[in-house]
C-alpha cells in the first residue's frame, strides 16, 4: 500500500517526530509511506509538500499538526476519495480539541492512544471504527549505546514541572551520592538517546496524563535498554502491554516514602548495577520485537483490511 502520514515536526529533530517514525515503520513493513507536515512553532514551514500533492495514496493517516493553523493544505490537495484515519496519540490531554479536529477531517476511522477513548462514550460516539494505537519505539533510534557508561542510578529527561522538580530534589537528597540522580530537559535527537543510555533507571512521573494513556517516553526508555521507576497509574497502564514475567523489571512508587525506600534498597545491593542493567536489556529486546513502529504499522494495515471487509 501507499500511505500518506501527516504530522508535526520539531525543528531540532525533524526526522524524529512520532508520525515520521510511523512512516519508517510502514516502509520497514514493506509498504510505501510518505511524511507530510509542518513544524512546531513554524506552521507555514512544510515538509513533504511535493510528495503529498503528487501522490496517489491508498490511505491517509492524519496525525498531530501545528496548533493555530486552521486551514491545513491537506484539505486542498487532490486527495478526495482516499480513506482517512485520524490518529490522536495524546487524546487525553486535549479531548475537546481532538474531537473538533477529528470531525473537521471527516475520517473513516480513528487510531487512539488512550484505550479508554476507544469506546462508545469517547471517539466511538462518532460511530466510526476505532483502533487502540499507543506509542512505540524505533529500534534504529531508541537503542543501546555500549560506549555510554551507565553512571547514574536514577535519571529523568523531559519537561521539569514543579512536581517533577520536587521529586527529583527529593531523590537527590535521599541518595547516598547526589551524582546517583540526574535530570535534563531541552535535549533532543541522539543527545536524548545518549542521556537515556547513561541511566540505569528512568524516573517517570506522568502527572498530567489521564489513566489509560502511556506516553512516548517509557517506550523510548526501554528501547534504549533502561528500565523505569513509575508512578502507580503509569505503571499499571504500561504493564498492560507486557507479559507478567517483565513486571519485576519495572519499578513502581505511590508516594515520597516509596521513592526513599527504593533508593535505600540499592545501597545494600553490591550487584544492583548488574541486576538493573539486565532488567533494562530484557525489556529492550522485548520492545524491539513487539512494540516497534513497524509492529504498529502492521497492526494498522491488518485492522484496516478487516474493517474495509466488514464495511462491504
Amino acid at each position: 500500500m501507499k500511505i500518506l502520514v501527516t504530522g508535526r515536526a520539531i525543528p531540532q529533530q525533524p526526522d524524529r517526530c512520532t508520525s515520521q517514525q510511523l512512516v519508517d515503520g510502514f516502509n520497514q513493513a514493506g509498504h510505501e509511506a510518505v511524511f507530510y507536515g509542518n513544524f512546531y512553532g513554524e506552521p507555514h514551514r512544510w515538509l513533504g509538500s511535493d510528495e503529498a500533492a503528487n501522490g496517489n495514496f491508498d490511505l491517509i493517516i492524519i496525525g498531530e499538526m501545528n496548533d493555530g493553523y486552521s486551514s491545513y493544505p491537506l484539505n486542498t490537495l487532490n486527495l478526495k476519495g482516499t480513506p482517512r484515519l485520524y490518529w490522536d496519540f495524546d487524546v487525553s490531554y486535549h479531548p475537546d480539541l481532538s474531537y473538533s479536529r477529528a470531525t473537521a477531517y471527516k475520517p473513516d476511522g480513528y487510531l487512539v492512544g488512550n484505550r479508554y477513548y476507544c469506546g462508545k462514550d469517547a471517539f466511538g460516539r462518532f460511530s466510526k471504527p476505532t483502533l487502540h494505537l499507543p506509542y512505540a519505539c524505533s529500534p534504529h533510534i531508541h537503542r543501546k549505546m555500549p560506549e555510554i557508561q551507565k553512571n547514574h542510578l536514577l535519571g529523568f529527561v523531559g519537561s521539569l514541572t514543579e512536581e517533577r522538580k520536587r521529586l527529583i530534589d527529593l531523590a537527590e537528597k535521599n541518595a547516598i551520592k547526589r551524582t546517583w540522580v540526574h535530570s535534563a530537559e531541552g535535549i533532543f535527537g541522539d543527545d536524548l538517546i545518549r542521556q537515556t543510555n547513561a541511566y540505569l533507571v528512568m524516573f517517570h512521573n506522568n502527572q498530567d496524563a489521564c489513566k489509560g494513556l502511556v506516553p512516548g517516553r517509557p517506550w523510548e526508555t526501554i528501547g534504549c535498554g533502561t528500565t523505569l521507576l513509575m508512578d502507580r497509574t503509569s505503571y499499571e497502564d504500561f504493564i498492560e502491554f507486557l507479559p507478567e514475567r517483565f513486571y519485576q523489571d519495572i519499578f513502581v512508587y505511590d508516594n515520597d516514602t516509596d521513592i526513599r525506600a527504593w533508593l535505600s534498597r540499592y545501597t545494600l545491593w553490591d550487584s544492583c548495577d548488574l541486576l538493573l542493567g539486565m532488567a533494562g536489556e530484557n525489556l529492550m529486546h522485548y520492545a524491539h520485537k513487539n512494540h516497534s513502529y513497524k509492529n504498529r504499522a502492521e497492526g494498522i494495515i491488518e485492522w484496516w483490511k478487516k474493517t474495509k471487509t466488514l464495511a462491504t
